[in-house]
């Protein structure tokens, strides 16, 4: 009996661990297919998103995405590029801050999107460059450090409308007043599998990004 009883248990465990595995891998499908094939990303990103409250103020702070290593910016990059120096025509601030670092080996971005602004009619006196952050928290610190010496308090932060569910507060932290300025490029209504599935996981991230922010301090 105690011999048996011996080869049984590395059986049960086995059994155990079988069945776990099979319902994760039931809950990975299930969570695939929701997400794919429903509208809960939609509705999770709708819940999440921050709509843009366009409206005079000090400066236009637009945040960092990524340029690639022969200098071109990213689509993301590219649009909140473009929609910081729409802002910046439309008469809205008299400073533009482009922030963006070096990302392996690549041009700095905030210099790349600083050199756009120029050809596009931006006066570079009026341009003021975040060269060092790699993260959103290290935006919001440096970037309010050098308003602060410019005597600014109110500013339009451009960035995408998930991202600025985090990144809001972290600038509202540093003494500043918000106004959130949306540059989307992935709509919260597709009806796509595939992007309903981008959808899914950018939503995710940024509400993990949210909780760690406000419990990381």
């Amino acid at each position: 009996m105690p011999v048996g009883n011996q080869q049984s248990m590395p059986i049960n465990s086995d059994s155990r661990w079988q069945r776990l595995l099979r319902l994760v891998g039931l809950l990975s499908v299930l969570c695939v297919l929701l997400g794919a094939y429903t509208p809960l990303p939609n509705l999770l990103a709708r819940a999440l998103a921050v709509s843009s409250r366009v409206q005079p103020a000090d400066a236009i702070v637009v945040l960092g995405a990524s340029v690639h290593r022969d200098g071109t910016l990213s689509d993301q990059s590219l649009r909140r590029t473009v929609q910081g120096i729409l802002l910046y025509r439309q008469g809205l601030a008299p400073l533009l801050v482009l922030s963006g670092t070096s990302y392996e080996g690549s041009p700095v971005e905030s210099e790349v999107r600083a050199h756009l602004a120029r050809q596009l009619g931006i006066p570079a006196k009026a341009i003021l460059l975040e060269r060092e952050a790699q993260t959103t928290a290290e935006e919001a610190s440096n970037i309010a450090r050098t308003l602060r010496q410019h005597k600014v308090q109110r500013v339009l932060l451009v960035s995408d409308a998930l991202h600025l569910a985090r990144a809001v507060p972290r600038f509202e932290r540093e003494g500043l007043t918000v106004l959130p300025v949306a540059a989307d490029g992935l709509p919260a209504d597709t009806d796509s599998p595939d992007k309903r599935l981008s959808l899914l996981i950018h939503a995710l991230r940024e509400a993990v990004g949210r909780w760690l922010y406000r419990w990381g301090g």
